[in-house]
């Protein structure tokens, strides 16, 4: 991806936003977080099978689509846009660990179906107490070999942990750390959904007493670093993509809301927080452009650029999405607008896959400052 899509990604861009818009506009979303579900199996069918959003950059060979890291970025921005509940950055991360690390049999096995949406699946690496999303000695640990591996510890904020079907589990085990697959069926498995600010993402703590496990081949320390990367570069693109939501709902209204005669767009204190919230979104904007760029042409510079895409995109958004509700006056903070959803999925996305400590700690070793 350079500063300019290409044709094929205006028109992946444009048929999601199409679709965001029939079939899961704001009232859609807003009847699903106020019930008992986290996202509509329907509209993640149809965005896992129609459009073929879960397997977009999984390759042919495991039953993919085989497109560019560019391309799902471009997908994730109309779906950070619209605020539209689902699993797929869940998945994506989760196909990302697999094709990371060497197990061919599972790869063959899980892939084509997470490509297809029929499974869904989850990275467990954040632990209680630990401040890093990946910490680098878990205290989750993996006990016995071969069939009978066993994991014990727990893990918090996994993004969908309760609607998994599988999970990768970051653990300590005999030979180093390593990641393990776990059946949501498997015994001593226990998962409890958080209660977090975002209503429209679902994260769980997921508890391990001697669960059943399966060690999956390969680097595991490298695939997570991988993970890391991808987690900052789908986490920049919806955020960018609720940006750009934040400023256009922001414009419209400072052109139609009228005080003392005149639209609060020709007030000096409205123009210049629209043009903040404009610079944040171009700054994010760019750089999320480089870190997809990398992504598919120079993967050496993908850590750096995809930290600092999250280090500009999570607070960006965080400072459009307050500054949404405020230009919006007293309707800004009411149940009935949307704009405190976005606020609240700024805030959340603030702290989601790290924090902004982290991510700056990140970027400076992967600078190697």
């Amino acid at each position: 991806m350079s500063l300019i899509f290409t044709g094929d990604q205006k028109s992946l861009a444009e048929t999601v936003r199409r679709f965001v818009a029939q079939r899961t506009p704001m009232p859609k979303v807003r009847e699903v977080v106020g019930g008992d579900r986290a996202y509509d199996q329907e509209v993640w069918s149809r965005l896992a099978g129609d459009l073929g959003l879960a397997g977009l950059t999984i390759p042919e060979e495991y039953g993919g689509v085989g497109a560019t890291q560019a391309d799902l970025s471009a997908a994730l921005r109309e779906l950070g846009a619209g605020l539209v509940p689902s699993p797929l950055v869940a998945c994506v991360l989760t196909a990302g660990a697999l094709l990371a690390l060497d197990d061919e049999e599972v790869k063959r096995e899980l892939l084509p179906r997470l490509a297809e949406g029929a499974l869904v699946g989850a990275v467990a690496v954040s632990e209680p107490g630990d401040r890093r999303w990946i910490p680098a000695q878990p205290a989750t640990t993996a006990t016995g070999s071969g069939d009978g591996v066993t994991l014990s510890g727990a893990k918090t904020a996994v993004l969908n942990g309760a609607e998994a079907d599988v999970l990768l589990v970051q653990a300590a085990g005999p030979d180093g750390v390593g990641l393990y697959l776990v059946r949501s069926s498997a015994d001593g498995l226990t998962v409890r959904k958080d209660k977090g600010v975002d209503p429209t993402r679902s994260s769980a703590t997921v508890t391990f007493d001697g669960t059943p496990a399966r060690l999956v081949a390969g680097d595991a320390v490298a695939a997570l670093d991988h993970v890391a990367d991808l987690a900052n570069l789908a986490i920049a693109a919806e955020q960018c993509g609720a940006m750009l939501a934040c400023l256009t709902m922001t414009t419209e209204f400072a052109k139609v809301r009228y005080t003392f005669g005149q639209p609060i767009g020709a007030y000096q204190g409205v123009k210049h927080k629209l043009a903040d919230m404009y610079n944040l979104w171009a700054l994010s904007d760019a750089a999320l452009r480089e870190a997809a760029r990398a992504a598919d042409e120079e993967p050496a510079k993908l850590g750096v650029a995809a930290a600092a895409a999250r280090t500009l995109a999570s607070p960006g958004y965080l400072a459009a999405a307050k500054n949404t509700m405020l230009l919006h006056g007293g309707i800004g903070f009411t149940w009935e607008h949307d704009a405190h959803f976005y606020y609240k999925n700024a805030i959340a996305g603030n702290v989601l896959a790290g924090d902004a400590d982290y991510q700056q700690d990140r970027l400076a070793d992967k600078l190697g400052v």
